[in-house]
């Protein structure tokens, strides 16, 4: 009896032995899927994560556009004349550090002799958005608008305003003026207004040496653009050599 309850006896130690085995194993093989699945999970995890982070400069760019677009499209921008009252509410416009402010009599004097060629674009609330300010000046094949200022308030930015107004100004300058070509000049260190211009149709005629004065003395470039009435785009033939202010037939 003894020696038969004695070899059940090891018969069940190593049934037991067996299963611990088993369930080590089984463990082990659990333990082993678990942690190849957190890597996996965690390089999946990391790879999207790192995705997501170099995106998403490019994703908010791609929203903060669409957004100023929804804005413009949104907004019903009125262009009408500069107004006498408009002296009083264009602060705004001016805070650029590269807009130029005048004394009150420079933009009178625009409003009384050139009034079609002052333009100024205003939102449905009376905010004024931005502004032309331009004149026609020369004779002959010279005969031709000048931009002397245009400029867009930092909160309207980035919606085509200042091509809508330099297009405003370039029709004045087609149908009223009948001239040649329109001219501007810009500081020759101002890379980004140049490539604006240059997406407008503008290209560089001349460099004028020394044009700005004051305490920051620059280079300007004299950029240009021909008109329908310059059929052979004569106006725009660049010069081989810089000028001085002096040269400056106006």
């Amino acid at each position: 009896m003894f020696g038969h309850d004695a070899d059940v006896m090891s018969r069940c130690l190593r049934v037991c032995n067996w299963q611990e085995h088993l369930v080590s194993s089984h463990r082990e093989l659990s333990c082993g899927l678990s942690l190849s699945y957190m890597q996996v999970h965690m390089q999946v995890h990391m790879h999207v994560h790192t995705r997501a982070y170099k995106q998403s400069r490019h994703y908010h760019q791609q929203e903060d556009t669409r957004r100023k677009q929804t804005l413009h499209s949104s907004i019903m921008t009125t262009l009408r004349q500069f107004a006498m009252e408009d002296l009083l509410k264009f602060n705004n416009i001016n805070l650029d550090v590269l807009t130029e402010t005048y004394n009150m009599g420079f933009y009178m004097s625009y409003m009384a002799q050139w009034p079609e060629s002052f333009m100024v674009a205003e939102a449905p609330n009376g905010a004024l958005m931005g502004y032309v300010l331009g004149k026609a000046e020369g004779d002959d094949k010279l005969w031709h608008g000048h931009v002397s200022a245009v400029t867009v308030a930092p909160t309207y930015r980035r919606l085509g305003l200042a091509k809508t107004l330099m297009d405003s100004f370039e029709s004045v300058c087609v149908d009223t003026y009948n001239a040649y070509f329109v001219d501007l000049f810009v500081r020759a260190s101002n890379g980004l207004a140049q490539n604006m211009y240059e997406k407008f149709g503008y290209s560089t005629y001349r460099r004028v040496l020394g044009y700005y004065a004051g305490e920051c003395p620059e280079d300007a470039l004299d950029m240009r653009k021909a008109l329908p009435r310059d059929r052979d785009k004569e106006s725009v033939i660049p010069l081989d050599h810089p000028v001085y202010p002096g040269d400056l037939e106006w």
